[in-house]
């Protein structure tokens, strides 16, 4: 059986992942070679390719484990000067226990299962784990290759860091009271989805993005949700047909008679229908559920640029008060011969509130139009995709019927 503690996969560079990211045209080319997977850890070989000069070398490999991806990410998401971008969302964090629990559950039933059942159920198992592992694979790539291609973030000193440094960049997880901390934080956000909604707008552009990002992500959310309950419930029919198949073959042994032809006849059928099933199930993860999944953490990071612009709306709005009331009160104390220290300081904090706002709406504004683009395209792709291969494999299963039947008239 497979032994998903510790194996190491060469990456297949066939699609494995819905997102993808055009590198050809960019100086900064990165993949992910190999990974190595140990237990409750992930090593990933990221190779660069490189002409830029802020680079030591022009061709070079990294091993990183997945805390230090998430280190990257939080890196580019707290600092200020990267406030009106959309951050590249976060690769999930590897998930085999799932895989690994359903392996070992296969491997105690074997004595109560047929051979040939058990061994179509564990290559299915395997092939899970496996599509799952590239595909893990595939999205911390596609995160790496988001920032190479983003015209900021590719300068970022940390992002340099990431790719060239050879030793371990020490990353440790989050404790106690940094959990707390983020904890607290969410609560900041749920402060801000209120500020953000009940917020007013004088810019149209921002007015109307509002309101489409706070709809579209809770759309997304509930349609990503439906996605996984379809992917799971054609897992379930695929499972389904094998044992099917193994019963209609047993059968076929066990019963003498002319019906046993019939009973192959249909464990052939189900056999067939079971591959188509896989997949099936296979393409709707990859070109719907993981499109949809993708996006809703994409359209969260769009979500998290609003809260930012909001919140510096807000003190800049804050800062017009006070620069009001510092000039007021300048007013009623007929002390206009000589500006206070007062009246210097709140002007020159709202004029650096000002400039901190005008630019990130500005980025915030191109950042939001390359989300429509992007978003529109890679959906219009994947759907596209996915339609052609439901209809490729509907002809399939007609056509297995259609000579299935053939083969019942025959005998008959």
């Amino acid at each position: 059986m497979l032994a998903p503690e510790n194996n190491v996969f060469i990456v297949d560079k066939k699609e494995t992942h819905a997102i993808a990211v055009c590198i050809s045209q960019n100086d900064i080319q990165i993949d992910i070679s190999d990974a190595i997977s140990e237990k409750d850890k992930v090593r990933f070989t990221v190779h660069t390719k490189s002409k830029s000069s802020i680079f030591h070398e022009s061709e070079f490999s990294v091993t990183r484990l997945h805390e230090e991806f998430i280190w990257l990410h939080d890196q580019c998401n707290e600092n200020e000067e990267y406030a009106g971008l959309i951050i590249p969302p976060a690769p999930p964090r590897p998930d085999f226990d799932s895989s690994r629990s359903k392996l070992q559950k296969l491997s105690d039933s074997e004595g109560s299962t047929e051979p040939e059942e058990y061994e179509k159920m564990k290559q299915e198992l395997e092939a899970e784990y496996l599509a799952m592992f590239k595909k893990t694979v595939s999205m911390h790539e596609v995160f790496l290759q988001r920032l190479a291609v983003h015209p900021f973030l590719r300068n970022d000193n940390n992002f340099r860091i990431f790719l060239e440094y050879k030793e371990a960049l020490n990353v440790r997880g989050k404790n106690k009271k940094e959990q707390i901390t983020d904890f607290f934080k969410t609560l900041t956000k749920t402060a801000d989805e209120v500020l953000l909604a009940n917020q007013k707008e004088s810019d149209e552009f921002f007015e109307q993005q509002k309101q489409f990002l706070l709809t579209y992500n809770a759309k997304i959310k509930d349609t990503t949700m439906a996605a996984e309950k379809i992917t799971k419930t054609q897992k379930a029919v695929s499972d389904m047909y094998i044992k099917l198949s193994g019963n209609f073959k047993s059968l076929s042994k066990s019963d003498k008679t002319n019906e046993a032809r019939f009973f192959l006849l249909m464990a052939d059928l189900f056999e067939k229908t079971r591959k188509t099933e896989t997949r099936i199930q296979a393409d709707i993860d990859l070109k719907l559920s993981d499109t949809l999944k993708y996006y809703m953490r994409d359209t969260k990071a769009a979500v998290d640029l609003m809260y930012r612009r909001s919140r510096c709306l807000g003190d800049f709005e804050a800062a017009n008060k006070n620069l009001d009331r510092a000039r007021q009160k300048i007013k009623d104390s007929d002390r206009a011969q000589e500006k206070p220290k007062d009246l210097q300081q709140a002007e020159t904090t709202q004029q650096y509130i000002k400039q901190k706002f005008e630019t990130i709406s500005e980025k915030a504004k191109h950042e939001l139009n390359d989300f429509k683009i992007r978003r529109v395209q890679i959906f219009r792709k994947n759907l596209i995709e996915f339609t052609e291969l439901q209809i490729k494999h509907t002809k399939f299963q007609i056509q297995t019927i259609k000579n299935i039947k053939e083969q019942f008239e025959a005998i008959s």
